[in-house]
């Protein structure tokens, strides 16, 4: 149901549903808000930053190159026309596969068994976060502004370790030094390509 994508109800368009609350692209027109879940601090920015580009997304994020820290590939997504995306590290090794369908069904190798993606970025019971599950450890994706902002969870307060931010020809994931050593890159990668999608999960 279109009505249980938070992000759509944050007013971010989506383009492949005719019924998405907004109709311009995916920044809604407000001022950077806090964030909703529970009493998150504001974010601060500390530290070193990695940025990882997803481009082209036009007509959509499904076929397109993640570009890192140093202008190099660091993932290829394709997508065949069965409806199966495959996201590819440097030399063809299959990171993540994703079956789309009514239930978008996703496994990322080493990190994510089998599953459906509904299941993998658990949507919380008010609707104002998604939590996500890597490595045996737990995050929240939050919407904030023209943000998803990712947590580290079981901590106090809960630690900043990165957003997802748009332009009009790219997606970026942002991620900070303590996220990029505690392994979290490839999780985020696929839940950036999930929450882009213009899919619902």
């Amino acid at each position: 149901m279109y009505g249980s994508n938070p992000y759509a109800q944050a007013g971010w368009s989506n383009p492949q549903n005719p019924l998405s609350v907004a109709a311009n692209p995916w920044f809604p027109n407000a001022a950077p808000q806090g964030p909703t879940f529970g009493a998150l601090p504001a974010s601060t920015v500390n530290g070193s930053r990695y940025t990882f580009d997803f481009t082209p997304v036009q007509p959509n994020i499904l076929n397109c190159t993640v570009i890192g820290p140093g202008h190099d590939v660091y993932f290829r997504i394709v997508t065949t026309n069965d409806g199966i995306t495959t996201i590819l590290k440097p030399r063809d090794q299959t990171l993540a596969r994703i079956e789309w369908g009514a239930e978008p069904v996703i496994e990322v190798r080493d990190i994510v068994p089998r599953q459906r993606a509904s299941q993998w970025l658990a949507l919380s019971g008010d609707k104002s976060y998604r939590a996500m599950v890597a490595n045996e450890k737990n995050y929240f994706w939050v919407p904030r502004g023209s943000s998803i902002v990712l947590y580290r969870a079981n901590s106090t307060p809960p630690i900043e370790y990165g957003a997802i931010t748009r332009s009009s020809t790219s997606v970026s994931l942002h991620l900070t030094g303590d996220a990029f050593s505690a392994g979290v890159l490839e999780a985020a990668v696929v839940a950036t390509l999930l929450f882009q999608s213009g899919r619902n999960i």
